[in-house]
């Protein structure tokens, strides 16, 4: 990182003139005391837990109380699995995720999934740089996200789909060419627990999908695969061309 990156980065994240309020997500809360004061002397205000581990596990956690958090940190405690896991059942929002980790750990892997690595032992100067730049990118990204967003949606509009209909078509745009799991589609265009009767209205939804756009796209714009979920047809993709390409880029927000 340059100099002159890391002085830009700094000036932008002053002039929002704002600290971040945390979720540190562990098994073990007492572990994280010493990293827990750490993100507290750089002026953040920090909720560790445990609890909120489990929450999420079964899916009782609420958006309005995940959204109250401007970004979520997962512990070393929490198995790679598990996080993983934890990411997908996290309800949308406007929210950034890092990951601590051993430094060498610190990879693409990594990288691909979250905002920022921490690694484990950092310097407070260095906890610092890590939250910066990532509030940085943030903003950045967001700007770009909404640019998009409102490219893609224009051209939603045009395929006369209902409300529900343009929710799930939008969500798999948004993943991109990922084999999107029925359960995770559930949850967040429902925003409750993936129960029979949900399913069952997601499967209603995405044949009237398929029936609406059959003419344009072919038989199913939405495709089905067996086992894994769903993802749209490319046609779609082809459609709403590069706008799918750089929202993709941007990733999910």
């Amino acid at each position: 990182m340059t100099s002159d990156f890391w002085n830009l980065s700094k000036n932008l994240a002053l002039k929002r003139g704002k600290n971040m309020r945390l979720l540190l997500l562990t098994k073990v809360p007492l572990y994280e005391e010493r990293f827990e004061l750490q993100l507290k002397q750089l002026g953040n205000e920090v909720y560790c837990s445990s609890n909120v581990v489990e929450m999420i596990k079964k899916e009782v956690i609420t958006p309005q109380f995940i959204n109250q958090f401007e970004g979520i940190i997962f512990s070393e405690t929490l198995y790679d699995n598990e996080t993983n896991e934890l990411v997908q059942q996290l309800p949308q929002g406007d929210f950034k995720l890092f990951r601590r980790a051993v430094e060498t750990t610190c990879g693409d892997e990594i990288n691909a999934s979250f905002d920022a690595c921490i690694p484990i032992g950092a310097s407070l100067e260095r906890l610092r740089e890590l939250l910066v730049v990532a509030e940085v990118f943030h903003l950045s990204f967001q700007d770009a996200d909404r640019a998009q967003q409102i490219s893609v949606k224009q051209k939603l509009s045009n395929m006369n789909l209902k409300l529900k209909q343009k929710e799930i078509v939008y969500y798999l745009i948004k993943s991109g060419d990922r084999t999107v799991p029925r359960e995770e589609i559930s949850r967040q265009i429902w925003e409750k627990a993936p129960t029979k009767s949900v399913l069952a209205s997601l499967s209603k939804v995405v044949s009237k999908v398929n029936e609406k756009l059959q003419g344009e796209f072919g038989d199913e714009a939405i495709q089905t695969v067996w086992g894994q979920g769903y993802r749209l047809n490319k046609k779609i993709f082809d459609y709403i061309e590069n706008d799918v390409i750089e929202l993709g880029n941007v990733g999910i927000q």
